[in-house]
């Protein structure tokens, strides 16, 4: 990072503070619309204060997005044609209960964390809008000082937090402007819980269903009614039961078919993160890991698809006794999905897992609730080493690379879309609280963003 640069972001921090501060004190909930509207000119507003040419407002069948481009300085690359990044975040956040909130969600404060470091409280502090602010005070900064020597496309969507599902339009209605890139680069999430970096070139995708099981009309007297009426909890649970073998493997036709191998260099990968098991079974509270595909709890997180239960509901659960044949059973599954898995082909197939394994002495229903798909970039791409590069020089200690994250992002959209290779560095602390209650972002790891964005541009 070049000093000027550096010594134009220490200078004007309480700037970029104050400017970061206006944009979290926005409500912008893209599950109710609060405070969207209003967001999109503020968003719009910093990315031209901040050194971008042009902030476009891309309208939706849902929220808007907003499409910013700066374009790199003559003096900087001297006469060369210059090279471009895109780089994506957004700028909804999640709803906020006032009442569980230290300070209020949307009125910004530093304070002290439990680890003493300064802190930043807010909705949407680190997830994610003081994420891609730092992109905006990187661009600043080469702006006034050494001249940005790239191209930056900035793609800010307002519905990631309600699964983004105007997105890929987006990204197909301005493919022109989007692909014209080496890189599609996402500063989201949190760090390692060492307080190392990451730099994950991929996310497992998600297919997101629910069961519905209906029985009786209503709920029944369990001794007036309790053996010759179906009870739908019953055929729910043998249901669930279905889905996995007794080694843990999922038992759905075709779950597996597509999954990736892990390759030599991944096995490099995975042998150098780092890990402690016994720290995450006290954490927990737990005595082992659950059995299923996968030598060692990375590779199970990493490598290998998920059938999950979210929720289970049915009958009386409040205290004490309540004899009842309920009436209905309802779960909620999600299915963490990883390169090449289709999200579609997955859901037929559990769908027809669900019916083939159901008596018929009650109705069952398989409803698709949501989905987004894997992806992964290699790590023998040759953009993996100057993304390293530029998070070793930004952060105080090496980052870890891994082949992927355990959650799940929209970044497939721009490697089937774009043809671009994807790759995530989160900026927040590892304890950021995002979708919680005092969400924050930590000022050191907020100005670590800002370098790496400084970095990464002059790198690449």
């Amino acid at each position: 990072m070049s000093g000027a640069a550096e010594q134009y972001v220490d200078d004007h921090e309480d700037e970029q503070l104050e400017d970061l501060f206006s944009l979290l004190a926005q409500p912008s909930i893209s599950a109710t619309g609060e405070g969207v509207a209003d967001c999109v000119e503020l968003v719009q507003s910093l990315c031209r204060t901040y050194g971008f040419d042009d902030a476009m407002r891309v309208e939706t069948a849902g929220q808007p997005a907003v499409i910013a481009r700066a374009d790199a300085a003559e003096e900087a690359v001297e006469g060369e044609e210059a090279s471009t990044v895109f780089v994506y975040g957004h700028y909804d956040v999640q709803p906020a209960d006032p009442d569980e909130w230290t300070t209020p969600p949307f009125e910004p404060t530093i304070r002290e964390g439990p680890d003493g470091r300064e802190r930043i409280y807010a909705r949407g502090a680190g997830d994610n809008k003081g994420q891609w602010f730092a992109h905006l005070c990187a661009v600043r900064a080469l702006r006034e000082t050494t001249g940005l020597p790239i191209n930056v496309t900035l793609l800010l969507e307002g519905e990631e937090e309600s699964g983004s599902p105007n997105l890929d339009e987006v990204v197909r209605e301005y493919a022109d402007v989007l692909s014209v890139a080496y890189l599609a680069f996402l500063a989201d999430g949190p760090i390692d819980a060492s307080g190392r970096p990451h730099v994950l070139m991929g996310a497992r995708g998600m297919q997101y269903v629910q069961i519905d099981v209906t029985g009786p009309n209503r709920d029944l007297h369990s001794g007036n009614y309790g053996g010759p009426v179906p009870n739908p909890a019953w055929e729910l649970v043998r249901i669930v039961a279905s889905l996995k073998d007794e080694s843990g493997r999922v038992a759905v036709d075709g779950f597996y078919d597509d999954v990736r191998p892990i390759e030599a260099e991944d096995r490099e990968a995975l042998d150098a993160m780092p890990f402690d098991a016994e720290a995450i079974k006290a954490d927990l509270g737990i005595d082992r890991f659950a059995e299923g595909p996968g030598d060692s709890y990375l590779e199970k997180l990493l490598y290998y698809p998920t059938c999950n239960i979210c929720g289970l509901s049915s009958g009386y659960g409040g205290e004490g006794s309540k004899t009842v044949l309920p009436s209905t059973a309802t779960l909620k599954m999600d299915m963490r999905l990883v390169a090449d898995q289709d999200p579609d082909a997955i859901y037929d197939a559990f769908e027809e897992h669900v019916h083939e394994h159901a008596t018929g002495v009650c109705d069952v229903a398989v409803t698709k609730m949501g989905q987004m798909h894997p992806q992964r970039t290699p790590l023998s791409h040759p953009i993996r080493e100057p993304v390293m590069e530029a998070v070793a020089a930004a952060w105080p200690t090496e980052p870890i690379l891994k082949p992927t994250l355990g959650g799940s992002l929209p970044t497939a959209v721009f490697e089937r879309e774009l043809g671009l290779p994807c790759v995530t560095v989160p900026y927040a602390n590892e304890d950021e609280n995002n979708h919680s209650p005092d969400e924050n972002l930590a000022l050191s790891c907020f100005r670590s963003g800002i370098r790496t964005s400084v970095e990464l541009f002059e790198t690449l």
